[in-house]
């Protein structure tokens, strides 16, 4: 499938390289903004640490906020080239007037604009990274910035996905590594990740990690006293180390101080306030990590330590489970679950003494009860280098599982031209219903598309007569709001195909082009990669056995 977007995209990085490797130039700078927190500053690094094995030919700069990436410099320096740190704070304290605030920050702009920058990236999506990439001198743009009618503008495609479907809903499957990586370009022929353990086959050591920003996301104190003692209890030689920062001193107390662990102070420890360098050169092989926090599970996947995460509250498995091969995430199967305890510590146990849980085992040492209330993934690697989850506890899917997995090939396909293959699933009679409901659903997204398509080439031509009507135009584009309108209102009956519709709905308040002409050509392409969505779709459907089988010639209407 002939991919025009995919292929001009092709033709400029190899003359970058053709270029880079026939002249005695300096190599062409890619700057990356990412002004959020430290855990996205981690994925992003994984993305760039893919790229320099990938594309070595490109010199990368980092644009990040000084609080976020000083604690990690030590990471961040052995992948970007530069490191060009904002500080909005320091801009702002000691300024005696806004007009001293505003030279304060022209400052540091003018730092980063005497880079001569070829490519700008924007990972953060945030409205202030939005405004500081509009500032930013670059002769390319990728990801949010805001036009001269400060309008905000997606041009890419893997931009336009994160921002209509990561933003906005829980179907994305695709790890922010990955699509970071996609949004930046990379080529994943060759990886970084290994199945080669840093920790141990037997550990000593378990880090735990048991506190986040929101109390939504995190156990209370009495639950992990409860897999503490368990684990100290069941692993006679097992040292316990709570890691957290000095705001979290009084809830690591009402942990230590617990009854229950009276007998085992001598095999728990307490590690708060270190310096994540510190901590992140404590950690040996002989160390698992369980923790809510991804953050320290991603900072940790640099060593390639193994981890048990936590997922509770609105986190999202698939976006954030550390990004390394074999990594475990336990998350309820359904929001309105408990997640046991019970089968934590059994977990850690397995992890403990054999680096790899056994499902058969955990069946037989949990109770039916407890293993329907969770969904426990394990960490693997695509054809194409994309990193997935595989949900290891049941062989029956749920609709959104199911989905996810039709997504990820459906939109590789699609955007990248990759080719990925995943198993069948097996369908429960409830999942199958659910999906089965969405098949009119696809069909009307399909042909407003086509009809989107059709009106898109009739603009086109009536503007390449000699005389073009104005009130066909006016007409032709008429048509058009109403296709959109009606793909708006699909949403509403059909959950499960939200994530294109948001797209479309991006992609067409993005179209390029400066003329009805190109606009035009733009919003057909647009329509176009919603009706080959839908086509995937379909055929995943029958495949699954959604759809009875029907006549050859109105199965090609779809």
């Amino acid at each position: 499938m002939f991919n025009p977007r995919r292929r001009a995209i092709e033709v400029f990085m190899n003359a970058i390289k053709t270029q880079n490797d026939h002249s005695d130039e300096v190599k062409k700078t890619i700057a990356i903004i990412q002004t959020t927190r430290i855990g996205d500053l981690l994925q992003t690094t994984h993305a760039i640490r893919l790229m320099k094995e990938n594309h070595p030919e490109f010199r990368v700069i980092l644009i990040a906020r000084k609080k976020f990436s000083e604690p990690i410099k030590f990471i961040l320096n052995k992948y970007f080239d530069k490191i060009i740190q904002i500080d909005h704070k320091s801009a702002m304290v000691g300024a005696d007037s806004s007009k001293d605030a505003l030279s304060n920050l022209k400052k540091q702009m003018t730092q980063i604009n005497e880079e001569r920058i070829d490519v700008s990236i924007n990972l953060a999506f945030s409205k202030s990274s939005t405004y500081l990439h509009t500032l930013i001198k670059s002769e390319n743009k990728v990801g949010p910035y805001f036009n001269l009618m400060h309008e905000r503008v997606l041009q890419d495609k893997w931009s336009q996905y994160l921002y209509s479907t990561v933003m906005r809903g829980d179907l994305n499957p695709f790890n922010l590594v990955d699509l970071f990586a996609n949004i930046i370009g990379v080529n994943k022929k060759m990886t970084h990740l290994s199945n080669k353990e840093y920790s141990n086959e037997e550990k000593s050591h378990v880090l735990i990690h048991p506190f986040t920003s929101q109390e939504s996301k995190q156990w209370t104190s009495n639950r992990w006293v409860e897999v503490i003692y368990q684990t100290l209890k069941r692993n006679k030689d097992t040292k316990v180390i709570i890691c957290g920062s000095s705001l979290d001193k009084t809830k690591t107390e009402e942990i230590l101080n617990s009854e229950l662990l009276s007998s085992f102070k001598d095999r728990v420890d307490q590690w708060l306030g270190l310096e994540l360098q510190e901590l992140y050169e404590k950690v040996d092989q002989n160390y698992l990590f369980v923790g809510h926090d991804s953050m320290i599970g991603n900072l940790l996947s640099y060593k390639n330590v193994k981890s048990l995460t936590i997922s509770l509250g609105p986190v999202r498995p698939h976006e954030t489970t550390p990004y390394a091969l074999d990594n475990y995430n336990l998350a309820p199967r359904q929001k309105s679950d408990e997640l046991p305890y019970n089968v934590t510590y059994q977990c850690i146990e397995q992890l403990l003494k054999k680096n790899l849980i056994n499902i058969e085992e955990l069946h037989n040492s949990c109770s039916t009860l407890s293993i329907n209330k969770l969904n426990l993934y394990k960490t693997d690697m695509l054809a194409n280098g994309d990193v997935t989850i595989n949900e290891l506890l049941h062989k029956e899917q749920n609709a959104k599982e199911i989905m996810r997995n039709f997504y990820h090939i459906a939109w590789s396909s699609i955007i990248t031209e990759a080719n990925i293959s995943m198993d069948i699933p097996v369908i429960n009679s409830e999942a199958k219903a659910q999906l089965m409901s969405h098949t009119k659903g696809i069909e009307a997204l399909f042909e407003l598309s086509e009809f989107g398509k059709k009106y898109s080439r009739y603009i086109i031509e009536e503007i390449s007569k000699n005389t073009p009507s104005l009130e066909e135009i006016k007409k032709f584009s008429a048509k058009l709001d109403e296709v959109d309108t009606l793909s708006d209102m699909i949403l509403s009956s059909y959950p499960l195909l939200a994530p294109v519709v948001d797209y479309a709905k991006v992609a067409k308040n993005n179209l390029q082009g400066h003329n009805l002409v190109k606009l035009s050509e733009s919003a057909f392409f647009t329509y176009n990669e919603v009706s080959l969505l839908c086509s995937v779709l379909y055929e995943f459907f029958e495949k699954c056995s959604l759809i009875k089988k029907q006549p050859e010639a109105a199965r090609d209407n779809v």
